[in-house]
């Protein structure tokens, strides 16, 4: 499988209509990212933001039965959880917002130039929802950690679930959508 790959690879390097393609798929991924991007960090982040810690608290209370205060600082942009048993407050920041993953996902469906634009606002479509789930999921995922264990291992699965969740999510869910849209 990997020697298909590579001689496939090598016959497309070389090929100038692939680099065509390549290019073209780059230039609208580029385009793509820097209009998310800068659309959601500054006319939707201090929504998004509000919204992750409101929707944590809420989980947080009603499913884990953790007692904990929400706070959103107009100031900072931050949304902050307090938990009794803790002597700082959780801070749920930009890298929290899931912007990112967001931006990486939207824009390489809606660049995959050989799917049909009708399969590309699908699977944009469906990025919001996946992008929103697991998101919640690791901040309270992080969350219960803080809680629950020491914040050594808190803060170590709490950079390890970010990486791997831009993994997971952003080539994980392109590659499902990329293959079941080219064959639909």
């Amino acid at each position: 499988m990997a020697k298909t790959f590579f001689k496939q690879l090598k016959k497309d390097l070389k090929n100038k209509e692939e680099h065509k393609k390549a290019f073209y798929f780059l230039f609208l991924f580029i385009a793509f990212f820097t209009f998310f991007y800068l659309i959601f960090s500054t006319l939707f982040y201090t929504y998004i933001i509000y919204f992750y810690g409101y929707v944590s608290s809420v989980i947080l209370k009603l499913i884990f039965n953790i007692p904990n205060s929400f706070i959103f600082d107009n100031i900072n942009y931050l949304s902050l959880i307090t938990v009794s048993n803790i002597k700082e407050p959780i801070i749920i920041s930009f890298l929290c917002s899931g912007i990112i993953e967001f931006c990486l996902l939207a824009s390489a469906i809606l660049a995959s130039k050989g799917i049909d634009l009708k399969k590309r606002i699908i699977g944009f479509l469906f990025t919001i929802p996946v992008v929103v789930f697991f998101n919640i999921f690791r901040i309270v995922l992080t969350i219960l950690l803080i809680v629950t264990s020491s914040l050594a291992i808190a803060e170590f699965m709490h950079g390890f679930l970010f990486r791997i969740f831009l993994i997971i999510i952003v080539i994980g869910f392109y590659y499902f959508w990329f293959k079941y849209s080219y064959k639909w």
